[in-house]
């Protein structure tokens, strides 16, 4: 599932913004790699750190594509890793009951996100200007 945001960001500041995001993205626990995309955007892989997340179904990750056009930046976040999270989910409840709890706690974080990140970059541009 894609959501995506537009931002009232100057070009100047755009550089600066991923930068901030990668920084703060990696302060919450993410592992981050950044690629260039041909048509001039950014995106950032983001992965929640700690291979036993995988294991209990509670992994985290998206990719964040960044695109300025003139005075706007449109972010699209996209979630991974659902079928990790289902598959989990199906496997706690005829076997391992206890991880249903931590693959719907997964799915719960996962969920939430997009928001947080948006929110994170909605302030920062407004601290910026």
């Amino acid at each position: 599932m894609m959501q995506s945001r537009s931002f009232l960001c100057p070009i100047s500041l755009f550089q600066e913004l991923i930068r901030a995001a990668q920084g703060w993205l990696s302060a919450e626990g993410f592992k981050c790699q950044r690629l260039q995309m041909e048509d001039g955007g950014i995106v950032i892989q983001i992965e929640k750190v700690g291979g036993w997340r995988k294991v209990l179904g509670m992994s985290t990750a998206v990719h964040i594509v960044f695109h300025q056009v003139e005075n706007m930046v449109n972010v699209e976040i996209g979630n991974g890793r659902w079928l990790d999270k289902a598959g989990a989910g199906m496997l706690s409840a005829i076997i391992l009951w206890p991880l249903a709890i931590t693959a719907g706690i997964g799915v719960w974080q996962q969920m939430k996100l997009p928001e947080r990140i948006f929110g994170y970059l909605a302030e920062y541009i407004g601290k910026a200007k």
